[in-house]
């Protein structure tokens, strides 16, 4: 005999609603998984805000909702996967040696960089608005970005910490070169 799971009491699940579109939590009380389904089946009725009482058809679990219910059936929360208290490779780095920033040895991340010169390559990164490659501005909405960079510049400064500051082409040697050039066209 197949026997079905039942998990926790009160279970507040988070649904969007496909008749209205509305995102919503709602009290779905106890949970069973069936062993026979793919889907769950609450103990109370999935009720809409705008729409009221809704089936499971007509509903959509939001990622918030499947991380609701996985942990709920796994029965460990977001933090206990997240705790690296017991793994080798906790703290900031994956390995020591030799900083490509400061030439330090240290704990050093995945570009080889220590704790202190990550910062400043981030710091950097956001200076300059080199956005897509700044892990401190993922997720920054792009109307609030430049309150980061002044944020940044205000607490820091503004001068690059640790990439070198792009070279302005020397345009005062490309014009005379260009004059040089008309001009000896013209005499032959």
């Amino acid at each position: 005999m197949i026997a079905d799971r039942i998990y926790g009491h009160d279970m507040v699940i988070n649904f969007e609603c496909q008749k209205c579109g509305a995102l919503f939590d709602c009290d779905v009380g106890t949970v069973t998984l069936p062993e026979t389904s793919d889907k769950p089946d609450f103990e109370k009725e999935i009720i809409c805000p705008k729409c009221g009482s809704l089936s499971m058809d007509e509903v959509l679990l939001t990622e918030i909702g499947q991380s609701q219910l996985t942990e709920m059936s796994l029965g460990f929360d977001d933090d206990d996967i997240l705790d690296f208290e017991d793994d080798e490779l906790n703290g900031f780095g994956f390995y020591e040696a030799g900083c490509q920033g400061c030439d330090l040895f240290s704990t050093l991340n995945d570009f080889g960089l220590c704790e202190e010169c990550a910062g400043k390559l981030e710091r950097d990164l956001i200076r300059q608005r080199d956005w897509n490659y700044s892990a401190l501005a993922y997720g920054v909405p792009a109307e609030k970005r430049e309150a980061l960079r002044n944020e940044i510049i205000g607490r820091y400064g503004g001068k690059l910490e640790l990439i070198s500051p792009k070279e302005e082409p020397d345009r005062k040697r490309k014009k005379k070169r260009r004059g040089k050039r008309k001009k000896s066209r013209g005499k032959g």
